[in-house]
């Protein structure tokens, strides 16, 4: 075991979940708060207290109230949730065991210590880390402490609490670390450490890590500058600070997905494009098929243009944050009060070189296949109205055909009839041959006059050479 090199070692997660997601139901919302009260509880408690704090109108409320709630004796620790907008924020806090000796709770530590506190906080969240819900938008591990000398090394002791905590799935401090270590940044006088990584363009959201380590100077009194003061004016600042981080990094991570997604439509928009521009394609004359294939491009088309408006509100939303993200930091930054925080804008300059670029390119390149989705449609509209108009006019001209023929034959049986002798040896027998020989003549005649008719349309319409 190495020596005892640290003060108060303390570990404060903070962690994020979705509480309404854009579309959800009644009951998925529900469900979102079940998720959120078994972290602390590890059931979802019944009191309608806890229900009805969230109806307050407050961008900011204290779900527990102020001070939250406390570990039971004898960890030293407290939950302290809050509903920030549209997202739950946990923050979960433990150091030592409580003692009743004063003098041993400030007592150096060992460096160990860190991973009995990183424990005691996975099993205070009921083994929730585990086991993230969908919801979830990404956690903070905040790692703080006072050095035991003024001459101890910040950037060994840093690098020791990092070797024992798990939460890099591959641990690599010198790829890891992003901000200087020939010159670390201050917060309130500790030597501030950032390390993280972040999911790929084809990773999961579970891929992002995200570490602050804090060293304060030994000179500073541990309880009353510390404990005291410091850290319940920082807490805020931090917890909505990184909110706006993990808020970006899910939006990205769900843009790719997002993306994916409409890459798959373009193809199927591209096959269908294909095939109606196809000339080795028969002419497709089907009038009930053309208006299907009309209805299943309609359909695509509405839900590719919902996607690309729904990609645009997600590059809204990381630029919403960012902006949040580089505001908070600078409402934070005070030389006076040895405040240096703009390390932190590292991750800004990720945000702004590479995620919202990104989007704006994949917009750009996507938006194409709706504008010759929509060519393809009037294409089909076109045709459609080709057939029906060609159909009516088919049905006209039959009509007049057949219109013809039947007057034709009318006047015919007319003038036959006309004729009928008056008188006959046998009249029933006469009659019926006779009406035969009308009925006969007169179908001849209306069968002449129409095809007649149905010759000199057919001569008007052909083309001339």
């Amino acid at each position: 075991m190495t020596d005892k090199n640290i003060i108060y070692p303390t570990i404060d997660l903070f962690s994020y979940d979705l509480a309404e997601g854009l579309g959800e139901s009644e009951n998925d919302i529900e469900q979102n708060r079940s998720n959120f009260w078994r972290r602390i509880y590890g059931e979802r408690p019944t009191d309608p207290k806890l229900v009805n704090a969230e109806s307050e109108l407050s961008d900011y409320i204290e779900l527990l109230g102020k001070n939250g709630k406390d570990f039971d004796y004898p960890l030293d620790g407290f939950y302290y949730p809050v509903k920030l907008n549209d997202t739950y924020a946990l923050q979960v806090n433990c150091s030592n065991d409580l003692t009743d000796d004063p003098l041993l709770k400030f007592s150096p530590r060992h460096i160990e210590s860190f991973q009995k506190i990183q424990q005691n906080i996975t099993e205070k969240l009921h083994h929730s880390q585990t086991n993230q819900p969908s919801n979830h938008i990404g956690q903070t591990w905040f790692v703080w402490g006072q050095l035991t000398s003024d001459d101890e090394d910040a950037n060994k002791i840093a690098r020791k609490i990092y070797d024992q905590l798990k939460i890099f799935d591959t641990p690599n401090w010198d790829k890891d670390l992003k901000s200087d270590i020939t010159l670390p940044p201050k917060l309130l006088s500790a030597q501030c450490f950032e390390l993280w990584q972040l999911p790929s363009d084809r990773g999961k959201i579970s891929q992002s890590k995200h570490l602050l380590i804090c060293l304060f100077p030994h000179e500073l009194d541990i309880q009353k500058d510390i404990v005291k003061k410091i850290m319940p004016q920082l807490y805020p600042s931090l917890m909505q600070l990184f909110l706006y981080r993990h808020k970006i990094i899910w939006t990205y991570c769900h843009s790719r997905t997002h993306k994916n997604k409409l890459k798959e439509k373009v193809t199927k928009i591209q096959k269908n494009i294909a095939f109606l521009g196809d000339e080795n394609q028969p002419p497709n004359n089907n009038l009930s098929q053309l208006q299907q294939n009309l209805r299943s491009n309609l359909n695509l088309i509405n839900i590719y243009s919902k996607d690309l408006v729904y990609l645009e509100s997600q590059k809204n939303t990381i630029e919403t944050n960012l902006k949040n993200y580089q505001n908070k930091l600078k409402r934070l930054e005070n030389p006076e009060r040895d405040i240096n925080i703009l390390f932190l804008l590292k991750f800004a300059s990720i945000v702004t070189k590479k995620y919202i670029p990104q989007i704006n390119a994949d917009i750009t390149s996507l938006s194409p296949n709706q504008k010759s989705l929509e060519n393809a449609i009037r294409n089909i509209e076109g045709v459609i109205s080709i057939e029906q108009a060609r159909s009516e006019r088919s049905l006209n001209q039959t009509i007049s055909y057949v219109g013809t023929g039947l007057g034709t034959s009318q006047v015919a049986a007319s003038i036959i009839v006309a004729q009928f002798p008056a008188k006959t040896e046998n009249p029933s027998y006469q009659a019926v041959i006779y009406m035969g020989g009308v009925f006969i003549g007169s179908i001849a005649v209306g069968a002449i006059f129409g095809y007649l008719v149905f010759w000199i349309m057919r001569s008007r319409n052909s083309p001339k050479a």
